[in-house]
């Protein structure tokens, strides 16, 4: 982010934290507009044995905080002006800080879980959209530093352990308890456990192959302040471009069947446009950057999405 009238740059390329800021502070206030003209509403979103009082002792902070500090976000970033990015994470920890609240809230009470799941989509969005503003201040792309391959593949491992206990089972876990709670119906399909299991096993079996040939052939990780020294056109991604990402999708719709949870689905759902309209633009402007012709020549000849049928074979490693 530059001042004084230069090109405004983001991780995605996109104006989408500028917009989403501003969106973000009309959908506060409108939301206690709401309750204010229908307090009756106000209810649905207390536990039980909660006064109206402790509802609308939310009011305030939201109103002299978040929904300023979104605003301020949203015009600072469309002005370019430095102070965007400070104010994009304070209007991204407001509303952490008020979904953190609300867990807490409903664990203590036992309830109100509608305001849970309606906060978790804006905590995740405001803080996307914060990092996303901060280019050039928060540094995201860097190559790993050099050492051993067994010290590349050792990272991978504990990073795939990692992610794969809080997005695919922590998080899907929490989300599939506040759908219980709110009594959301379920889907099923026929041989539910079953179909759920042997595609996490096989996705989970591509995103394993993909993360170590990564690591043991592109002196690097899959994260992106510890990426490959070497472009990657072996193994899984000789057929596609980012099989990992497509691994964890797949997990996670694996997951959501096997929970029969519409929700789980919406988060898996979510993940994917993230990834596509904001995390893969700046992904792949970095690998631009940093491997020119070669990276572009693999492009040309292997899809994002859509496997090849026959393994890529220009670039020899």
């Amino acid at each position: 982010m530059k001042a004084s009238g230069l090109t405004r740059t983001t991780f995605s390329g996109t104006s989408f934290g500028g917009w989403y800021f501003l969106a973000q502070a009309l959908a506060i206030s409108g939301w206690w507009l709401y309750l204010n003209v229908a307090p009756d509403a106000m209810q649905l979103f207390l536990p039980p044995g909660a006064a109206v009082a402790d509802l609308r002792a939310f009011q305030a902070p939201d109103l002299l905080v978040a929904v300023p500090a979104s605003l301020a976000a949203a015009v600072a970033f469309f002005l370019s002006l430095r102070w965007a990015v400070p104010l994009a994470w304070l209007a991204a920890g407001a509303v952490i800080y008020a979904f953190v609240y609300c867990v807490a809230w409903s664990i203590a009470r036992d309830g109100a879980w509608l305001s849970v799941a309606m906060m978790a989509p804006a905590a995740l969005c405001s803080g996307v959209s914060a990092l996303d503003i901060s280019a050039g201040t928060v540094v995201i792309f860097r190559r790993a530093a050099a050492r051993g391959t067994s010290r590349h593949v050792a990272a991978t491992v504990a990073q795939i352990a990692a992610f794969w206990s809080f997005f695919l089972f922590v998080v899907p876990a929490a989300i599939a308890f506040v759908e219980r709670e709110l009594r959301w119906p379920a889907f099923s399909v026929p041989a539910q456990r079953v179909v759920g299991g042997l595609l996490f096993i096989a996705f989970s079996s591509l995103g394993l192959a993909s993360g170590l040939t990564m690591s043991s052939r592109g002196a690097g990780t899959p994260l992106p302040f510890d990426a490959t020294n070497r472009l990657v056109t072996t193994g899984p991604y000789a057929f596609v471009r980012n099989p990992m990402v497509v691994a964890g999708l797949g997990q996670g719709a694996a997951v959501a069947v096997w929970l029969g949870s519409w929700a789980v689905l919406a988060y898996v759902v979510v993940g994917g446009v993230l990834w596509q309209y904001l995390v893969r633009p700046a992904e792949e402007r970095d690998l631009r950057e940093a491997f020119g012709d070669q990276f572009a020549a693999y492009c040309c000849d292997v899809h994002c999405w859509i496997p090849r049928l026959s393994p890529y074979r220009g670039v020899r490693l």
